[in-house]
């Protein structure tokens, strides 16, 4: 499918998706002008991406004008903004992963401090246990992702899973729309918030493979908790 015949109506909410998912990422202090929120258009080669941090500033100020187009190949096909350095990070993830529909990367402060010093985050709180009931696999490398070969060594330790730490760097996580990818680099967060202050009172007693798929089988739509995020960002502030 060309550029051309891409329907815009599909273009237009994907892009508000992902600059929705920057300004909430923003809000919660998980992101800053840096990281990126990006979506598959689909069932084409084409992928919508946060432009360049340096060019846009606060991610709390982003729109979807500010949301450009590239291919698989990392080829920029539509907006006024630069990719960002490390677009070859989520494209790579889009190539080897076809199940896979929208992706972010962060440097939000707890679940990288994790991946630094190689402990897991456990599952420890309800529905949110999900994003890591099954240990994340460290990318052993601090370094900006800007290459193919680079975004394919990633998409390599990722795997089948949800997420990967990239070490002294952030974090790389998926999910089957924008909302779902967001949502999960959260849930990511508050599960090492919890990982945390548990291990500092006592010895964490994480939630059973059995408990997180009851916890999945019992949960509501995610439509709802996108609202919630998505109401976060009329107040003047909030923590995670």
């Amino acid at each position: 499918m060309t550029v051309e015949n891409l329907n815009q109506e599909v273009i237009q909410e994907l892009k508000e998706k992902v600059a929705t998912g920057c300004r909430i990422l923003a809000k919660l202090g998980l992101a800053d002008y840096l990281g990126h929120v990006s979506a598959r258009v689909p069932g084409t080669k084409y992928v919508l991406i946060k432009a360049r941090g340096v060019d846009l500033g606060n991610l709390l100020n982003m729109t979807p004008e500010r949301v450009i187009m590239v291919d698989l190949e990392a080829n920029h096909v539509e907006g006024n903004f630069r990719a960002p350095a490390e677009v070859k990070l989520h494209t790579e993830i889009f190539k080897a992963r076809p199940d896979v529909m929208a992706t972010v990367h962060t440097h939000q402060h707890l679940a990288t401090a994790f991946g630094a010093v190689g402990k897991p985050i456990l599952p420890m709180l309800g529905i949110m246990s999900v994003v890591c009931a099954k240990p994340m696999p460290i990318f052993q490398s601090s370094l900006k992702i800007v290459t193919a070969e680079q975004g394919a060594a990633v998409a390599r330790m990722l795997g089948d899973g949800l997420a990967c730490h990239l070490k002294n760097h952030g974090i790389l996580m998926t999910g089957k729309s924008v909302e779902e990818a967001v949502i999960n680099a959260i849930w990511l967060e508050m599960q090492a918030k919890m990982t945390m202050l548990a291990s500092a009172i006592g010895t964490p007693s994480a939630q059973t493979p059995e408990e997180v798929q009851l916890n999945v089988e019992q949960a509501e739509p995610i439509t709802g908790r996108w609202k919630y995020y998505v109401s976060l960002l009329d107040l003047p502030y909030v923590a995670l």
